[in-house]
């Protein structure tokens, strides 16, 4: 233990046990308690686990103490490192607690600095994770995760990221660019460009690859580049907020934007405006339970309504109307998730009127000593008469059912594997398996 203080050990403690509950709520979209509402939480649910920190330090301070009696260059043996796994866990609860911090202003600290994160990843398959045509070697992201502290009401958010495209080449894509102001403790407000706010995963894990116990995305909540079905990003204001109710939260999120396109096959943010003026508007809200027998666990539901332009020969205009329920439970042994979409689209130039598609997924993971096994079940039904989806390269029908595992090689790298098999449903009808790995770094 040398060199370091027995308060500053004791801190740290506490400092990760106000992590693992704080870590259990979904990050980013709601992140605007006050740090005294996190103090009442953690007091009221964490006091054996205080008086274990208070012991570990008891600890700590007799260790110093011997030390300081020992005789010149005698040593002290090390405290035994946590399990890889355990690590890991602790280091993504780090993080998620970091978002919140910042999504908070840190109002502690009027430090102008500029914290820098990064991920990366590479991988490798029989087919290409994103596009099943490649097999062979891949190169992932490059993630560059920024969170500038501007002030005690001021936030900003950067995500930039380095991206391998489908023929090969490397671009650039600034994910994420939204600079924000704290209004009270139940509402923030961000401008810019952020992830849309709907279901759980589209805000909760980012572009960085580590992030997630899964090797990637569902397939149709992927990124929009990477053949996703729905606008995963949104250009425009974003309130976001929680109240607490009862035991528990309700946490909400409302949005308008620029209304997206699809370009080249693609769905496209409109990151300078769109031509039409119209605009994307949606909305969720959610409970997240805090009771004991129900800790973990968050529910709600979700809606957006867009007008869509495509730019191909033909122009077509449609109007996006999408609305589902989405749920989580996420502990120190179960990671669960599942998300309902259901869209009722509605032909604005062809007067083909409405047409009803549906997707949903389901995974469930758990975080064993050593690794994180999951399992699950895609499935997208895209009516092809919908020019929404007929018009995006990636808009057909499928299911998918996956198995994978993560391992922590330590606590800020990860190889994961996944076995998926792949039934296209129309256009090309057609089944394919896939075998994948990836290694996932953070920094």
């Amino acid at each position: 233990m040398r060199g370091i203080s027995s308060a500053r050990v004791d801190t740290a403690l506490r400092s990760l046990v106000l992590a693992a509950a704080v870590a259990l709520a979904p990050v980013g979209a709601h992140a605007a308690d006050s740090d005294a509402e996190k103090l009442q939480a953690m007091q009221e649910k964490l006091d054996k686990s205080l008086q274990m920190i208070d012991a570990l330090a008891a600890r700590v301070r007799e260790l110093e103490t011997r030390q300081a009696k020992a005789t010149p260059g005698a040593t002290v043996a090390p405290a035994a490192a946590p399990a890889p796994a355990e690590a890991a866990r602790i280091e993504a609860v780090e993080q998620k607690v970091q978002q919140i911090e910042t999504a908070n202003a840190t109002r502690r600290s009027d430090d102008t600095g500029l914290p820098v994160h990064g991920f990366a990843d590479v991988g490798a398959g029989n087919h290409n994770p994103y596009t099943p045509v490649l097999k062979g070697f891949d190169v992932g992201n490059l993630d560059f995760y920024l969170t500038p502290r501007l002030g005690e009401r001021a936030l900003a958010l950067f995500e930039l990221n380095f991206e391998v495209a489908t023929a090969g080449a490397v671009s650039v894509d600034l994910e994420r660019a939204q600079i924000g102001y704290q209004f009270s403790d139940e509402a923030t407000v961000w401008l810019g460009r952020f992830h849309t706010p709907y279901g759980y995963v589209n805000t909760a894990l980012h572009h960085g690859a580590w992030i997630s116990n899964s090797l990637r995305r569902p397939k149709f909540l992927a990124f929009e580049d990477q053949g996703g079905s729905l606008p995963a990003h949104t250009v425009g204001a974003w309130l976001a907020g929680s109240e607490r109710v009862g035991t528990g939260k309700v946490l909400y999120d409302f949005y308008a934007g620029n209304g997206q396109a699809i370009l080249d096959g693609v769905l496209d943010m409109r990151n300078a405006g769109n031509e039409h003026g119209n605009p994307i508007v949606g909305g969720r809200i959610g409970y997240q339970f805090s009771s004991e027998l129900a800790e973990g666990l968050a529910l709600g539901v979700h809606g957006l309504s867009a007008r869509i332009e495509d730019n191909e020969l033909i122009p077509n205009m449609t109007r996006l109307n999408m609305a589902g329920a989405y749920g989580v439970y996420d502990t120190d042994d179960w990671e669960a998730m599942a998300e309902l979409y259901l869209f009722n689209n509605e032909d604005l130039s062809g007067g083909t009127g409405h047409h009803r598609s549906e997707a949903g997924f389901g995974q469930l993971g758990y975080r064993a000593a050593w690794g994180v096994p999951y399992l699950r079940y895609e499935r997208g039904a895209f009516k092809q008469s919908d020019h929404y989806f007929l018009e995006q390269n990636r808009g057909n029908s499928y299911y998918r059912s996956a198995l994978g595992v993560r391992f922590d090689i330590d606590i800020k790298s990860a190889l994961k594997f996944e076995f998926a098999s792949t039934h296209d449903t129309d256009r090309v009808v057609g089944q394919y398996s896939e075998a994948l790995v990836q290694y996932a770094i953070r920094f």
